[in-house]
């Protein structure tokens, strides 16, 4: 009698198992699909510019100064307009190569296990700042996110880089990981010499 328990107890969860499979494949929601953009940076990460179809991750998408306001744009439908993505972010301000004066905001959305991952930004010799933050949904939804990027101190060259990523709940490392090039005002680099 208890071998029958058990052998019920695993179809249940086959059953289960299916169902949930099959409703994840049915969705659409388990490839990135972007009107014909290709995918760059061998699929780490991929800036949408009609303009330049061939470039490597995170290069030019808008010269715009980014206050903290959003300045990418709506697309054909209304919706945001992504200026850069991977398969587990869709961001859609700052966009690449915005200048920045000061604190900024980053908004888009997420795809990313229990909804959380984190950010760095950097000038290329220092950590201007760094966290962790969550959207507002979990995968397999895509979740939506806002933050703002404070300095912990005065950039010392012209660029920076956030980079935004997932922690690996497996081993810890880094995955996911999108490169978003960003140039400062010169008003704020610090003196060096």
């Amino acid at each position: 009698m208890k071998s029958i328990g058990k052998l019920v107890l695993v179809w249940i969860a086959v059953l289960l198992i299916a169902a949930v499979a099959g409703g994840c494949a049915s969705s659409g929601d388990t490839a990135d699909k972007t009107a014909g953009q290709p995918t760059q940076g061998g699929g780490n990460g991929k800036v949408n510019d009609p303009d330049k179809t061939n470039q490597t991750d995170g290069a030019v998408n808008s010269g715009d100064k980014n206050t903290g306001a959003e300045n990418s744009g709506k697309d054909k439908e209304g919706q945001p307009k992504i200026v850069a993505e991977n398969k587990a972010f869709r961001v859609y301000s700052p966009a690449p190569n915005s200048e920045i004066d000061g604190p900024f905001v980053v908004k888009g959305q997420a795809r990313v296990f229990e909804a959380a991952f984190s950010y760095s930004f950097e000038d290329g010799h220092n950590i201007l700042a760094e966290g962790h933050t969550m959207a507002d949904m979990g995968a397999p939804e895509w979740g939506n996110f806002e933050f703002t990027v404070t300095f912990k101190e005065q950039p010392t060259s012209p660029t920076g880089v956030l980079t935004i990523f997932e922690i690996s709940a497996e081993d810890g490392r880094p995955i996911n990981v999108l490169h978003i090039p960003l140039k400062f005002d010169k008003k704020l680099l610090k003196q060096v010499g």
